[in-house]
């Protein structure tokens, strides 16, 4: 009995030794992720992983500005807007179309003034990538 405890604990630790080096890898997730700040961390993330996350929060006065902080690759970040009241007990409406998106690499800031409402952030790598992506929503600094 005791012999067949302890191969089951090497098993166990084994499956998990590579589950944990596989994820080591590469990574495609969220760091951060309030109503006003979604941070996007890629780590040798592959062509084509994606994730869709919400809820960011837009008042109006307020904009989104998306400061990439890649230093390989392009991530394309997309804004969707969710209709009507939410409830936790039903999925959310989103449309169709994003409302807003745009394609970030390198160092570079994108400001942008969205209509007011809330956001599921949908990130698709579409090159290998490495770094982060910040999502921010902050008051606009002059009246348009």
């Amino acid at each position: 009995m005791k012999k067949h405890h302890s191969l089951a604990i090497i098993i166990l630790v084994t499956v998990m030794a590579f589950t944990s080096s596989a994820c080591i890898l590469s990574e495609f997730g969220l760091t951060d992720n309030t109503p006003k700040l979604m941070n996007i961390k890629a780590k040798r993330a592959d062509k084509n992983d994606f994730f869709m996350v919400g809820t960011l929060e837009v008042a109006e006065g307020e904009e989104v500005v998306i400061t990439s902080g890649l230093s390989k690759g392009k991530i394309r970040v997309e804004l969707l807007e969710m209709a009507g009241e939410q409830n936790i007990d039903t999925l959310p409406e989103i449309e169709e179309e994003a409302t807003f998106a745009a394609e970030v690499s390198g160092s570079e800031i994108i400001s942008e003034r969205v209509p007011e409402g809330d956001y599921l952030l949908n990130a698709i790598c579409l090159e290998r990538a490495t770094g982060n992506v910040r999502i921010e929503v902050q008051a606009v600094d002059s009246p348009e």
